[in-house]
Order: structure tokens, then sequence, then C-alpha cells
């Protein structure tokens, strides 16, 4: 295997944090790049534009950071966050209200907090390992590549905003974590590398957040109220959360371009009279104290590079978090998503030191789309449900219309089972796919379809037997296998105890 001394990773954004830790495991020296001046203190930076806005811990990305942080959640929670499992919920949409006196994910301990705590504790930590340094207020210009053009062997960098010429900083590894304001495919395509077309989802999101001091009168009182949209009617989606040093935070968001959720104060109070479960967060919203906001955040593209296509991709260059796949940030699932990716690459690391192959880095590129294609799917499943979200691309994406209406007649059914006789089997089973801990496969599943089938010809019914297409149940299976992708999950030990935990939970 080549030389392992030194490692750079470029952002020092939670993806380039957790990246530059699981390096630290196999490299001398780690250092991480970053255009900002890092803070002292908690506080959102100018490079991370949408650090004001909600960011969560998906139970998957828990388990890694848990593996890489050991302790982390503790120490959230010591700084003032939110044990979000202990707290009360409720979930809305077109089917209903549930109130649940505790989270479904109360069986992983999990804390509420802002971007910038996060990213904070984080930091810390891997500020304490001795051979991670940090070079701040410093931009990458490009990538220093070998003579026979096969290689990355280090970066060039330039002091931010001055005229002083370029540095070399040479390198064994560097990894992207730049996220969307990435400039890897303006370097690769300098160097007469050229990049395959990106799956593009043009989704022209809009959400807006403002944030609340929570008076102590209501504090014991308080539960997060999360309610969905339905973006055939147009409503969209709201959450109302608690996260540090008891400061609320309310969100709305929709898709498709058309009245994005406004950052007028009074126009924002407005709309929130138009959610599902509206009497819930105005009721709740009322006895809060505005204090931050609503401030808004635009995105116009959803995009999934496919570097692993490129025979001649060079090695000693990795990519991972926005860079390499960026998400609608609604569903929760960036950081998550750039933990799996870690991980995955710190897995080809310990396979590659005891069988060291060829085309490593290609193949790390690889295994990281088979880890994200369900977060990819899933969230792409979603947001076309909105009119004027359409994808763009060199393949289609398959299952969509499949997919819609199966989620459709499974939701119904499990909060109707969940509120009507308390069982909460099915809630729990598309919960654990939402958190990326069970693949799609365990969820678009022949047995479970025809146990969803009996919604007495219900609109729903109708409409996905219709898209099914096949009658017989013995069928159902082959016809899924048929419509929907196939996605290749790994599952460890981690994963495996978090369901047992949770099979025990669904039996009480």
């Amino acid at each position: 295997m080549p030389d392992m001394k030194k490692a750079v990773v470029i952002g020092a954004g939670i993806a380039g944090l957790i990246t530059a830790r699981m390096l630290s495991d196999y490299y001398d020296e780690v250092c991480i790049i970053e255009r900002d001046e890092l803070p002292s203190e908690p506080a959102n930076r100018q490079g991370v534009p949408q650090s004001f806005h909600p960011h969560r811990v998906l139970p998957r990305g828990g388990l890694i950071l848990e593996h890489y942080f050991p302790g982390y959640n503790d120490e959230l929670v010591a700084l003032g966050a939110i044990p979000s499992h202990e707290e009360k919920f409720v979930i809305a949409n077109r089917y209903g209200t549930l109130v649940n006196k505790a989270n479904a994910a109360s069986s992983f301990k999990i804390a509420s907090s802002s971007r910038a705590l996060l990213e904070w504790v984080l930091r810390q930590r891997v500020q304490n390992i001795d051979h991670i340094s940090f070079l701040t207020n410093t931009e990458v210009t490009g990538l220093l590549i070998s003579e026979d053009q096969r290689s990355i062997t280090g970066v060039y960098t330039k002091e931010r905003g001055q005229e002083n010429r370029e540095e070399i900083l040479a390198a064994d590894m560097v990894i992207d974590a730049a996220g969307r304001s990435s400039k890897l495919i303006k370097w690769l395509d300098k160097l007469g590398l050229s990049v395959p077309e990106p799956e593009v989802l043009k989704v022209s999101l809009g959400y807006s957040t403002r944030y609340y001091k929570i008076p102590s009168a209501i504090k014991k009182e308080w539960g997060t109220v999360i309610t969905e949209s339905d973006p055939v009617k147009g409503i969209r989606a709201g959450m109302l959360w608690r996260i540090e040093n008891d400061i609320a935070g309310l969100l709305l968001f929709n898709a498709g371009g058309e009245e994005y959720p406004s950052t007028k104060a009074d126009e924002f109070q407005e709309q929130i009279k138009y959610l599902f479960a509206s009497d819930e967060i105005v009721e709740l919203e009322n006895q809060l104290e505005p204090f931050q906001g609503p401030r808004g955040y635009r995105i116009s593209e959803s995009i999934r590079q496919h570097f692993e296509l490129m025979e001649n991709w060079p090695s000693g260059l990795l990519v991972l978090g926005d860079a390499f796949c960026s998400f609608d940030p609604i569903h929760g699932q960036g950081m998550t998503v750039a933990a799996i990716e870690a991980e995955t690459i710190g897995k080809c690391l310990d396979e590659q030191r005891i069988h060291p192959e060829p085309q490593f880095e290609r193949k790390v590129l690889l295994r990281m789309q088979q880890a994200i294609e369900p977060a990819w799917w899933l969230s792409s499943v979603a947001d076309l449900r909105w009119k004027g979200v359409e994808q763009v691309g060199p393949s289609r994406m398959k299952g969509v219309a499949f997919a819609q209406k199966y989620i459709n007649l499974f939701t119904k059914q499990a909060m109707k089972k969940a509120s009507q006789e308390h069982n909460n089997h099915l809630f729990f089973t598309q919960f654990l796919m939402n958190a990326l801990i069970l693949p799609p496969s365990e969820y678009f599943k022949g047995d479970i379809l025809n146990m969803i089938l009996n919604d007495n010809g219900s609109k729903e019914e109708m409409e996905l037997r219709a898209e099914l297409g096949v009658q017989d149940p013995e069928l159902f299976q082959q016809r899924i296998d048929e419509i929907i992708p196939s996605f290749q999950l790994e599952f460890d030990g981690q994963i495996k105890k978090l369901l047992e935990s949770f099979q025990h939970a669904m039996s009480k």
C-alpha cells in the first residue's frame, strides 16, 4: 500500500471533522484546511450558510459518531442540548395526528442541538488529537499531480483574501469535504480529467426558520411537533423543536419553487396556520418569545456525482459529503450520510492494509455510492411529489410512482394502528428506514404489501393496486423486485444491536 504519512482534508465542517478523525487512525499526520477562521465558541460560520437552520443526526449517523467521538452526545447534553428521546412528540400528516410520550428513537440516546454546538463539540475533540492540525483562513486553489498524471500528491493553497503566491502542501491522500462550495470538478477539468454527467434533482426548495426563547413556565410541557407536507394540496412541512439553552426553532419548508416560506415575521406567522397540526403549533408558538429570524435558505438543485465511473480517477484523491452528493436538507440526511461515507473509507483502508488492490480510490467511490443509494432514492421519491421538481441526468430513477403510492398507504395504515390500536410496529419500521438503519428492501416487501392492502377499497389502496399491476399475493415480492432498485446496505454489529433494541421496544 502507498505511504500513509500525511492526509489533507479540505473543509472543517461536520463532514471534514468526521473524516479527519477517521483518518487519524491510519495516517501519521492529518491536516484540515479551512477557508474560515474558526470561532472559539459555538457560533454559526459564514462558510456554512445553512448553519442557522435545523440540523439533526439520524440514528445511523449517531452510531458512527459515537464510535469516533465516544460520549459526544453526553457532552452535548451537558452543554445544554436536549435529550430529545425523552420528550413527547406530535407527528401530523394528511392521515391524522399522533401523540407519543416518548420519541420513536427512544432506544437510541440522541441530543437535539444547533449545528453550531455540534460542530464545536466535534471540533474540540479533533483539536485534542496531537497529529491533527488546522490550517485556517486558507483556500485550496488546485490539486498537485504526479508527473505520470496518475496520482494526486498534494494541494495548492493560498491565504484567503491575499494576493500572495500559492504554496504547495504535499500529501499522500487528499479528501475533499468542502460541501456545496467544492471546486473539485473545476480542478479535475484543469488537469484534463472529464467528469461524468451527474444526477440532478431540480428541487427549487426553500425553508425559513425562526428562533424563540422558551419561558420557564412551559418547559416541562414541551414536545416536538413535526407536520409533514402534502405537496398535492400545496401544504408545506413544518417543525417546532427545542435545541440547547431553552431555545426553540420553528421551520417552514416547501419545494418546487412556488411561494417559498416567508422571511417576514407577520407573513411567517400567517403561514403557520396552514400546516397540519396548526392548532398545536400556534398554541405553543404563542407562548414563546421571538428573538431571531425568520431567516430563509434556498437551494435550486440536489446533485449526485458519479466520479466512480471515471477510469482515469487519480490515486490519492477522494471526496465525500455534499461535494459528492448533496441532499434536500429537510430530510436531515446530510450529516449522517457524510458519517456513512467516512466510515466506508475507513473500512476500505482496513481492507487495503491486509489485501492491497489497484485502483483503491475508485473502488472506495463505488462502495460509497452503494452506501448512499438508499438515502438519495428516498429523498428523491419524497421531493418528486412536489409540482415543479424534476429529475435530469443520464438515467431515470426506478420505482418512484410505485414507492410514493406504497408510502401513502403504509403511512395511512401506520397512523391508524398507532392511534387506534396503540400498535407502533409499522410506524417504527418506517422510522428505521428513514433513519437509514433498514434498507428500503426491508420496507418494500411482499408480506408487508399484502398486510397493508387491507384498507376497504380506499383511494390509496386502489392507486397502489393499479401501480402494482398484479393481484396474486404470491407474485407481490417478484413484482416489487422488478420495480424497486436493489440496495446494498452494510450491516455491522452496531446496527444489529440497535435493531434488536427497537424490536424489544416494539414488543412492549
